[in-house]
Protein backbone atom coordinates (compact mmCIF):
# COMPACT_ATOMS: atom_id res chain seq x y z
CA UNK A 1 0.00 0.00 0.00
CA UNK A 2 2.85 2.37 0.84
CA UNK A 3 4.48 1.74 -2.56
CA UNK A 4 1.24 2.61 -4.34
CA UNK A 5 0.99 5.87 -2.40
CA UNK A 6 4.62 6.75 -3.13
CA UNK A 7 4.10 6.07 -6.84
CA UNK A 8 0.89 8.11 -6.89
CA UNK A 9 2.55 11.01 -5.06
CA UNK A 10 5.53 10.95 -7.42
CA UNK A 11 3.33 10.96 -10.51
CA UNK A 12 1.18 13.73 -9.03
CA UNK A 13 4.30 15.86 -8.47
CA UNK A 14 5.39 15.30 -12.07
CA UNK A 15 1.99 16.14 -13.56
CA UNK A 16 1.58 19.17 -11.30
CA UNK A 17 4.84 20.64 -12.58
CA UNK A 18 3.81 19.79 -16.15
CA UNK A 19 0.44 21.49 -15.69
CA UNK A 20 2.31 24.63 -14.57
CA UNK A 21 4.42 24.41 -17.73
CA UNK A 22 7.67 24.01 -15.80
CA UNK A 23 9.45 21.35 -17.85
CA UNK A 24 12.73 21.79 -15.97
CA UNK A 25 10.90 21.03 -12.74
CA UNK A 26 9.27 17.97 -14.32
CA UNK A 27 12.69 16.66 -15.32
CA UNK A 28 14.14 17.45 -11.87
CA UNK A 29 11.27 15.76 -10.03
CA UNK A 30 11.51 12.76 -12.36
CA UNK A 31 15.22 12.40 -11.70
CA UNK A 32 14.56 12.53 -7.96
CA UNK A 33 11.60 10.14 -8.14
CA UNK A 34 13.53 7.55 -10.12
CA UNK A 35 12.87 5.15 -12.97
CA UNK A 36 10.05 3.22 -11.29
CA UNK A 37 7.89 6.34 -10.91
CA UNK A 38 8.75 7.59 -14.39
CA UNK A 39 7.96 4.19 -15.94
CA UNK A 40 4.63 4.20 -14.11
CA UNK A 41 3.92 7.71 -15.47
CA UNK A 42 4.77 6.50 -18.98
CA UNK A 43 2.04 3.90 -18.58
CA UNK A 44 -0.35 6.46 -17.11
CA UNK A 45 -4.01 6.82 -17.94
CA UNK A 46 -3.90 10.52 -18.84
CA UNK A 47 -1.91 12.41 -21.45
CA UNK A 48 -0.46 14.63 -18.69
CA UNK A 49 0.95 11.60 -16.87
CA UNK A 50 2.45 10.20 -20.05
CA UNK A 51 3.94 13.53 -21.10
CA UNK A 52 5.40 14.05 -17.62
CA UNK A 53 7.03 10.62 -17.90
CA UNK A 54 8.39 11.46 -21.35
CA UNK A 55 9.87 14.77 -20.19
CA UNK A 56 11.45 13.01 -17.19
CA UNK A 57 12.80 9.95 -18.99
CA UNK A 58 16.10 11.32 -20.39
CA UNK A 59 17.23 12.53 -16.95
CA UNK A 60 16.43 9.44 -14.92
CA UNK A 61 19.07 7.03 -13.67
CA UNK A 62 18.83 3.72 -15.56
CA UNK A 63 16.97 5.57 -18.33
CA UNK A 64 17.91 3.01 -20.97
CA UNK A 65 15.45 0.62 -19.38
CA UNK A 66 12.66 3.06 -20.27
CA UNK A 67 13.25 2.53 -24.01
CA UNK A 68 10.60 -0.23 -24.35
CA UNK A 69 7.95 1.94 -22.65
CA UNK A 70 8.90 4.87 -24.88
CA UNK A 71 8.66 2.60 -27.95
CA UNK A 72 5.14 1.58 -26.94
CA UNK A 73 4.11 5.24 -26.69
CA UNK A 74 5.91 6.17 -29.93
CA UNK A 75 3.99 3.42 -31.74
CA UNK A 76 0.68 4.83 -30.53
CA UNK A 77 -1.86 6.95 -32.40
CA UNK A 78 -1.50 10.12 -30.29
CA UNK A 79 0.81 12.47 -32.16
CA UNK A 80 1.28 14.66 -29.06
CA UNK A 81 2.83 11.78 -27.13
CA UNK A 82 4.29 9.61 -29.92
CA UNK A 83 6.72 12.18 -31.29
CA UNK A 84 8.04 13.39 -27.90
CA UNK A 85 8.47 9.74 -26.79
CA UNK A 86 10.56 8.99 -29.88
CA UNK A 87 12.57 12.19 -29.35
CA UNK A 88 13.25 11.28 -25.68
CA UNK A 89 14.30 7.77 -26.71
CA UNK A 90 16.71 9.21 -29.29
CA UNK A 91 18.33 11.37 -26.61
CA UNK A 92 18.72 8.35 -24.33
CA UNK A 93 20.13 6.14 -27.12
CA UNK A 94 22.58 8.80 -28.35
CA UNK A 95 23.91 9.23 -24.82
CA UNK A 96 24.30 5.44 -24.47
CA UNK A 97 26.25 5.34 -27.75
CA UNK A 98 28.86 7.74 -26.35
CA UNK A 99 29.81 5.38 -23.52
CA UNK A 100 30.81 1.77 -23.03
CA UNK A 101 27.98 -0.66 -22.40
CA UNK A 102 27.03 -0.36 -18.71
CA UNK A 103 27.50 -3.52 -16.66
CA UNK A 104 23.81 -3.68 -15.78
CA UNK A 105 22.69 -3.81 -19.44
CA UNK A 106 22.94 -6.99 -21.46
CA UNK A 107 23.76 -6.83 -25.17
CA UNK A 108 20.66 -8.96 -25.78
CA UNK A 109 18.48 -6.28 -24.17
CA UNK A 110 19.98 -3.61 -26.41
CA UNK A 111 19.51 -5.84 -29.45
CA UNK A 112 15.84 -6.39 -28.54
CA UNK A 113 15.27 -2.67 -28.02
CA UNK A 114 17.10 -1.87 -31.26
CA UNK A 115 14.84 -4.29 -33.13
CA UNK A 116 11.75 -2.60 -31.65
CA UNK A 117 12.88 0.81 -32.81
CA UNK A 118 14.00 -0.48 -36.19
CA UNK A 119 10.53 -1.96 -36.71
CA UNK A 120 8.99 1.43 -35.88
CA UNK A 121 11.27 3.11 -38.41
CA UNK A 122 10.21 0.64 -41.11
CA UNK A 123 6.48 1.14 -40.57
CA UNK A 124 4.99 3.72 -42.89
CA UNK A 125 1.89 3.69 -40.65
CA UNK A 126 3.70 5.86 -38.08
CA UNK A 127 4.28 9.59 -38.09
CA UNK A 128 7.36 10.52 -40.12
CA UNK A 129 8.90 12.24 -37.09
CA UNK A 130 8.55 9.00 -35.12
CA UNK A 131 10.14 7.04 -37.96
CA UNK A 132 13.07 9.46 -38.19
CA UNK A 133 13.75 9.41 -34.44
CA UNK A 134 13.33 5.62 -34.46
CA UNK A 135 16.11 5.38 -37.03
CA UNK A 136 18.30 7.44 -34.75
CA UNK A 137 17.49 5.19 -31.76
CA UNK A 138 18.11 1.96 -33.68
CA UNK A 139 21.38 3.25 -35.10
CA UNK A 140 22.66 4.52 -31.74
CA UNK A 141 21.76 1.29 -29.93
CA UNK A 142 23.52 -0.75 -32.61
CA UNK A 143 26.67 1.37 -32.17
CA UNK A 144 26.73 0.54 -28.45
CA UNK A 145 27.05 -3.15 -29.32
CA UNK A 146 29.15 -2.85 -32.49
CA UNK A 147 30.33 0.55 -33.81
CA UNK A 148 30.30 -0.80 -37.39
CA UNK A 149 26.66 -1.92 -37.23
CA UNK A 150 24.04 0.02 -39.23
CA UNK A 151 21.24 -0.79 -36.79
CA UNK A 152 18.32 -0.64 -39.19
CA UNK A 153 17.06 -2.31 -42.33
CA UNK A 154 18.90 -1.15 -45.47
CA UNK A 155 15.50 -0.83 -47.19
CA UNK A 156 15.16 2.48 -45.35
CA UNK A 157 17.95 3.87 -47.55
CA UNK A 158 15.43 3.80 -50.41
CA UNK A 159 12.29 4.56 -48.37
CA UNK A 160 9.55 6.40 -50.29
CA UNK A 161 9.47 9.15 -47.64
CA UNK A 162 12.25 11.64 -48.42
CA UNK A 163 12.80 12.57 -44.77
CA UNK A 164 13.23 8.95 -43.69
CA UNK A 165 15.48 8.26 -46.68
CA UNK A 166 17.65 11.31 -45.93
CA UNK A 167 18.15 10.39 -42.29
CA UNK A 168 18.86 6.75 -43.13
CA UNK A 169 21.44 7.86 -45.68
CA UNK A 170 23.04 10.26 -43.18
CA UNK A 171 23.28 7.53 -40.53
CA UNK A 172 24.70 4.91 -42.90
CA UNK A 173 28.47 4.42 -42.72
Amino acid sequence: MVNVLVLAAGIAALTSALDRGDLDEVARKGALAGPVVVEKALGGTTRSQVLAGIVSAPGVEDRAELLPALARIAAGPDRRTAIPAARAAAAIARELAHHDLPDDLAPDDLATWRAQWSTLALSSDHFVEVRVHSLDVASALARVIDPRELGFDRALLTDPDPDVRAVATALAP
